[in-house]
């Protein structure tokens, strides 16, 4: 089965009161599979939720890009409206660079983004 990418329409990346991290995103219809985030520290991060679907978090925040480089798991929040359909850990895993062109994606950097919407 080919492999599904599609960009987070709106995720939310919060800390809890121990410091564990949260990211809150719109339910998907299948269950995870060994669910793991690739990050490189920068703009856009890329979650695995299962080996065929793929879900491009961008525009990750500045303030919380360094946290999510220290944490080892991030704790998933789907949710349907305004209710919690599904929540697990993800795997963090951290790399040098992801390599893909965000560009071919049509992403760009967070300070890209910010001056455009000015």
């Amino acid at each position: 089965m080919p492999s599904r990418i599609r960009k987070a329409n709106n995720f939310v990346v919060a800390e809890g009161s121990e410091g564990e991290l949260y990211i809150y995103i719109e339910a998907l219809s299948s269950r995870p599979e060994k669910p793991r985030i690739i990050y490189d520290g920068r703009d856009h991060a890329i979650f695995l939720r299962s080996p065929e679907e793929r879900v491009i978090l961008d525009y990750i925040h500045p303030e919380v890009r360094e946290k999510l480089r220290q944490a080892d798991g991030v704790i998933m929040v789907e949710t349907l409206l305004e209710n919690i359909k599904d929540s697990y850990v993800a795997e963090m895993q951290i790399v040098d660079t992801i390599p893909i062109d965000w560009s071919k994606v049509e992403l760009k950097s967070w300070e890209e983004a910010m001056l455009e919407a000015k």
